[in-house]
């Protein structure tokens, strides 16, 4: 289990076998009576358990046999992890927190890892320095490990001061990373679990000054960073009216200047003012070796000049400095995209792409505007097949063809699902098939009302409402981590904790 927790964020291969080999343990371990006794505690084990049956409900529509059970064989932890986990013998609790621990030190390698290959590397895609699974899975792993690392700096007593100094430095450094990252949903979904804390606090522990002030100050830093946001949307999109009349209508050589007061705005300018495409020729073979009529290159440079708040000719591309040149060449057409940190250059390409759809209904620019696009697509699939879907593993197939009679600009693109966990079952299986998930996800908490931490509510949050805009489960990693951690969280987490301390359950909930 241990070494499933390390592969988790590092390695689908040793992610895969680490999976067969727990089974494999579990199956010669054998003493299924014992193991029956233990499972029937847990019936929330058992009904993930069933959902292996129910997810046959996709083979009503399954056009092709083999894919449809490939692609139900391949949510094996899905079923099987909360079986093996519940049924076990229980873990001590120095195993659980080894294993809990091997699952942190893997992200935290692979974080380190992952800034060395950025500060090494010319990286054009930020997504690019998660180098061993999905950025977006990645970030679920880090905002798992920052809530464990929390657990042990605040909650776990029995952790020497020097142990939780040592977490809390761990905790601070993945959270840094994540920000550099930029990955908007692992941000997103751990500003939600510090509002979802903080409220709880307020709610149930708001007499005890410590509590109080923790969650005070979360919810302040939830504040700041929307402020901030909303700071940032506005300087990008405010325009002064000034722009939308010109004040000159000839440069500075005296060639006219073509102005679009209707195009579109970024950095706070519309790019089509000031623009003389004579002078960018002219100055740009000045100032480049690369061919001014460079597939992209006028429509690059015209967007960097406009991010430096220069007019679009020969002046603005003298003003330019030599790393300008740089990177116009290599294709950034916005000065802020060149910080390696901070929240413009997260958030400005999106800006961008929202700006380019609404003039021009382009949505290959934005991975936010494409979900819309599957979403809308995939809606469109599940009126159509609503009761029984479309089949096992045929969801990528039937968005694919309604994004073709959309006549969608995404059409043909490769690797086209749903983009949503709650659309993807139902596309495929049925509406059974996702009330039956909802329900299996939301048992435990009738179930163990009582030994549900705050630990698994906030695991709940991360898993699950990154469900919304994106497959989770349609990846390796993602499966893995959602059925391991989730298993332990429930199953061994608490168990451990109580059983071994002692400790009252009232004092843990939160």
């Amino acid at each position: 289990m241990a070494a499933l927790c390390v592969a988790i964020p590092l390695s689908r291969y040793m992610t895969s076998m680490m999976l067969i080999f727990l089974l494999a343990n579990w199956l010669i371990e054998a003493d299924f009576k014992a193991k029956w006794q233990r499972i029937k505690e847990y019936k929330s084990a058992i009904f993930a358990f069933l959902f292996l049956f129910v997810m046959m409900l996709g083979f009503v529509r399954a056009d092709n046999f083999v894919e449809a059970l490939d692609y139900w064989s391949c949510k094996l932890p899905l079923y099987l992890a909360p079986v093996i986990v519940a049924s076990s013998q229980p873990y001590k609790r120095k195993e659980l927190f080894f294993i809990l621990g091997c699952f942190v030190l893997s992200v935290l390698f692979a974080t380190i890892y992952s800034s060395i290959y950025y500060l090494k590397n010319d990286v054009a895609d930020i997504r690019e320095i998660s180098v061993f699974i999905s950025h977006i899975r990645f970030s679920l792993c880090i905002d798992v490990a920052i809530v464990l690392l929390l657990y042990f700096v605040f909650r776990e007593k029995d952790v020497p001061v020097m142990g939780r100094w040592c977490a809390a430095v761990l905790c601070v450094w993945i959270t840094v990373y994540l920000f550099i990252a930029q990955t908007l949903t692992g941000i997103v979904l751990l500003f939600m679990v510090a509002v979802a804390y903080g409220v709880c606090v307020l709610l149930y522990r708001w007499k005890e000054d410590t509590y109080r002030r923790m969650a005070i100050g979360m919810l302040c830093l939830v504040a700041i960073f929307v402020m901030l946001l909303a700071g940032e949307t506005w300087r990008y999109f405010h325009v002064d009216q000034s722009q939308y009349t010109p004040v000159d209508t000839l440069t500075a050589n005296g060639n006219p200047y073509v102005n679009d007061g209707n195009s579109i705005v970024e950095n706070g300018s519309l790019i089509g003012m000031y623009v003389c495409r004579e002078e960018l020729e002219s100055a740009w073979s000045q100032r480049s070796d690369v061919d001014f009529y460079n597939p992209m290159l006028e429509a690059t440079l015209v967007r960097y000049l406009n991010s430096c708040h220069l007019r679009k000719d020969s002046a603005g591309v003298m003003a330019l400095s030599e790393q300008d040149v740089r990177n116009i060449e290599q294709g950034i057409a916005n000065v802020d995209y060149t910080s390696r940190f901070g929240l413009k250059r997260a958030l400005y390409p999106i800006f961008f792409s929202i700006e380019l759809y609404r003039c021009s209904g382009d949505v290959q620019n934005s991975t936010i505007l494409q979900r819309v696009e599957y979403w809308r697509a995939s809606w469109k699939q599940i009126q159509k097949h609503w009761l029984f879907g479309v089949g096992l593993g045929k969801h990528k197939t039937a968005v694919g063809d309604q994004l073709a009679a959309d006549g969608s600009s995404l059409e043909g693109k490769d690797r086209t699902g749903c983009h949503n966990q709650w659309l993807t079952f139902w596309l495929m299986g049925g509406i059974f098939v996702l009330l039956y998930f909802v329900f299996m996800l939301i048992y435990p908490f009738f179930e163990q009302k009582k030994k549900i931490t705050f630990v698994y509510v906030a695991f709940f949050i991360i898993l699950v409402g990154s469900m919304f805009t994106e497959d989770t489960l349609e990846t390796e990693s993602g499966l893995t981590l959602f059925a391991i951690l989730n298993s332990i969280l429930l199953y061994a987490f608490n168990l451990n904790r109580y059983e071994d301390t002692g400790t009252d359950l009232k004092d843990n909930r939160i």
